[in-house]
């Protein structure tokens, strides 16, 4: 017996396979940008924004791929709306000056059609134990940054309320990552008085949990093959990170600074 995705394929006719193959090149690459995108570290919008195929735009590559095929002509929202029916598409027109532009999504049932029609392996589904790829991009980076740690700064984003174990009592956290805070000795300088002094500056660097440890050694492979754009370094075996008797050394930032810090009043 065939799955509902092979049965909505073969109901399509000639004409509604290549429009449904047109939508779905145009979904599957801006899937990739986002995919691209969100393996940099660049903040990405909701699907819904991204998945939003322009139809009928002279620039829309779905235009000229249906024009190449000869079926891009009046019958076209018919088309449409037999794509729609099926569950295939979701659609939108949008009240122009010259012309309505019409956007187009596909839907779950039409990604799966079309991939049967193409007979494309579905992409592996994200395990219920995994993070998300842009949390993983930040826990490599913690792996990457070893004893020393990851500066607050180079932490991308929210990241820290999802794998922070301090923001335990937020939706969807898990507690992979500790901070550790340390008070560097700074040197600072008042060019209105030509004074100098000594103070402190606090400095965050973010290591492993135990459990955020064992997580990453367990599930490295894993991931590897989930999100391949992102490079995941071996986890060594050394310690998580600073202790309370440990020193802020030459990982802390420049100790030189201007006045106007936390801690940086001039002397009385």
């Amino acid at each position: 017996m065939g799955s509902a995705a092979d049965g909505a394929w073969a109901e399509l006719n000639p004409r509604q396979r290549i429009y449904l193959s047109a939508l779905f090149d145009a979904d599957q690459a801006a899937e990739e940008v986002n995919r691209r995108d969100s393996a940099r570290g660049v903040r990405t919008p909701p699907a819904r924004v991204w998945r939003r195929i322009d139809f009928n735009s002279p620039y829309s590559p779905v235009v000229s791929r249906l024009r190449g095929a000869g079926v891009y002509d009046s019958g076209a929202g018919a088309t449409l709306a037999a794509l729609r029916a099926r569950g295939l598409i979701e659609t939108e027109t949008v009240a122009g000056l010259l012309a309505d532009p019409v956007y187009v999504w596909l839907t779950r049932a039409g990604r799966a059609a079309a991939r049967v029609g193409h007979a494309i392996p579905a992409p592996p589904r994200k395990p219920r134990w995994a993070v998300s790829q842009w949390l993983w991009r930040e826990m490599t980076k913690v792996a990457r940054a070893g004893d020393v740690g990851l500066p607050e700064e180079d932490l991308f984003g929210d990241a820290h309320l999802y794998l922070c174990a301090g923001w335990a009592g937020r939706r969807g956290n898990r507690p992979y990552l500790r901070s550790v805070t340390r008070h560097v000795p700074v040197t600072l300088h008042d060019h209105w008085s030509n004074r100098t002094w000594s103070s402190s500056r606090a400095y965050t660097w973010y290591h492993f949990t135990d459990e955020g440890r064992a997580h990453y050694t367990d599930h490295a492979a894993a991931y590897r093959q989930l999100y391949p754009a992102i490079d995941a370094p071996e986890l060594g075996d050394s310690a998580t990170g600073l202790d309370d008797s440990t020193s802020v050394g030459s990982n802390a930032p420049d100790a030189a600074g201007e006045a106007g810090g936390a801690g940086a009043r001039p002397p009385e």
